[in-house]
Order: structure tokens, then C-alpha cells, then sequence
């Protein structure tokens, strides 16, 4: 089994790959270019910071191919005046009428009072698809997963092999049918599973494509995002969608691995 194969991003309907190319760290627009269309990578998420490569790589993209592409935009407003703002920037660099997925960046209680109501108006408006929100407080998804009348259509959650609460505070949490999309990001925790120092004695480090398979053999998993920082980096993380998920051995020592960075 292989993740070439694109899976639906819950409630959304949204058809995406099982990695998503996130614009923080500065991949060339040809890049951007050769993961859509040697590798079928179709989610793409422009956060913050915003790179040339992503922006020329999209604008490129969606001149011939917006209806195959999922683009996710993010505000980091809290108050709510500036999310329309930020939106229509959004949607002027890369030369799009609409996102697919308006992610409320940073939300550790479940939105609400203004930030909640533009988002909403920026919906009515069609300017954006479906709402989505990321944070860390993982309960709060819990919470939100439970409620019939929660707005918000895709859960961005940290989740790794190192931070594995999702596990217990949000997975068992989620409803079927009506689940929201979940999407991963940090699966390498910041690097810290590639780094030799953080290792147990005798234990080589994961690489990235470890990392990516590590959370996309969680079945509540969608999609997890990387970033990285050029072409380079990019193919060999790209190496998680031929590898498929991990075996059960290769599971136990992504886990062993974790806990001893997290200090278990």
C-alpha cells in the first residue's frame, strides 16, 4: 500500500493528497510545479511566511489546473476586522477568486464573537470554501469534534511521534459521518526526530518520510502538511508516498523514539 492515492478531506468532500505543500521555507516555483504534477501533491497551504517560489509556483498552477488544486489560506486575526483583509491579499497573490479552505490560525478556545462572524460573512461572500482553525489545545478540538453545531470544517492539529495526545483528546472524539478533515502539521516536531543528539542509544533518527508515514497511519489522519526548505528536502519527504505506512516494528521505534524526546 502506497499514499499515492488521494483521500477525502472529511465533511469537506475536498479531494486531496496525502501530503500538503505548506510556503513557509522556500521551494522554487518550479518545484511547486513538479510536486503537482509528477508527484499529484494538490493541497497547498499559504501561511505564513509567504515565499516567491509558492506564490509564482500557485499563480503558474491555477492558470491551468484551479479546479484539480485545494488552497488553503490563513489569518492569524483574533479580533476580526483584518481577516477580510488578509483574505483578499491572499487571493490577489496568487491570482485565485476563492479559497478552498480559510484556516483561523492559532485558536486555543473554539472561535467566536467577530472572528467567528467575518470568517462566516467571508464564506456567504464566496470568497472561501470552508472554515478551518489550528491551535494546541488539544481538548478543544475534543470539544469541538462533539458538537452538531461546530462551524469549523477542518481541524489543523500538532501530532507526532513525539506528541501523541491527539490520540486520546481528539481521534476518539470525532463523529461519522460529518467528521471534520484533519491535516498534521510539525510531524517531524521541529526537526527534533531527525536530529542524531535527541536519538536513544543505538537508535539512527527517523528521516522525514518516517515522520510523514508515522501520522498518515493514523486512519483519522487526512493529510499531513511539510515545509520544506528546497527541492532537495522536498523529494526526499515526498519519499513517505511510495513507502506507504510504517510496519508495525517500524511503529514501535518511531514511538520509543518520541517518548525519549518527550522526556517519557
Amino acid at each position: 500500500m502506497s499514499y499515492h492515492e488521494k483521500t477525502i478531506l472529511g465533511r469537506t468532500g475536498l479531494s486531496v493528497s496525502r501530503l500538503g505543500l505548506a510556503s513557509g521555507y522556500g521551494v522554487p516555483a518550479s518545484a511547486v510545479e513538479k510536486v503537482f504534477h509528477e508527484y499529484s501533491v494538490n493541497y497547498f497551504f499559504w501561511g505564513n511566511p509567504k515565499r516567491k517560489g509558492m506564490r509564482e509556483g500557485l499563480k503558474a498552477l491555477v492558470k491551468s489546473d484551479r479546479d484539480k488544486l485545494v488552497i488553503a489560506l490563513q489569518t492569524y486575526d483574533h479580533l476580526g476586522p483584518f481577516s477580510g483583509r488578509g483574505v483578499d491579499k491572499g487571493l490577489k497573490d496568487l491570482g485565485i477568486d476563492r479559497a478552498d479552505v480559510l484556516i483561523l490560525g492559532w485558536f486555543n478556545s473554539a472561535p467566536h464573537g467577530r472572528v467567528l462572524e467575518n470568517a462566516l460573512k467571508l464564506k456567504e461572500q464566496g470568497k472561501v470554501r470552508f472554515l478551518g482553525m489550528s491551535g494546541h489545545n488539544r481538548k478543544t478540538f475534543g470539544a469541538m469534534a462533539q458538537d452538531p453545531h461546530n462551524p469549523v470544517d477542518v481541524f489543523m492539529i500538532r501530532y507526532n511521534a513525539v506528541h501523541t495526545g491527539a490520540e486520546t483528546d481528539i481521534f476518539p472524539h470525532l463523529p461519522e459521518p460529518g467528521r471534520p478533515g484533519i491535516t498534521v502539521y510539525t510531524a517531524t516536531c521541529w526537526r527534533k526526530l531527525l536530529n542524531p543528539k535527541k536519538m536513544p542509544p543505538g537508535e539512527k533518527p527517523l528521516t522525514a518520510a518516517d515522520c510523514y508515514r508515522f501520522v498518515l497511519s493514523n486512519p483519522n489522519v487526512d493529510l499531513a502538511l511539510f515545509a520544506p526548505n528546497g527541492e532537495a528536502q522536498m523529494l526526499d519527504g515526498l519519499k513517505a508516498l511510495e513507502q506507504g505506512p510504517l510496519s508495525e516494528d517500524e511503529m514501535a521505534r518511531a514511538r520509543k523514539i518520541g517518548a525519549r524526546i518527550h522526556g517519557k
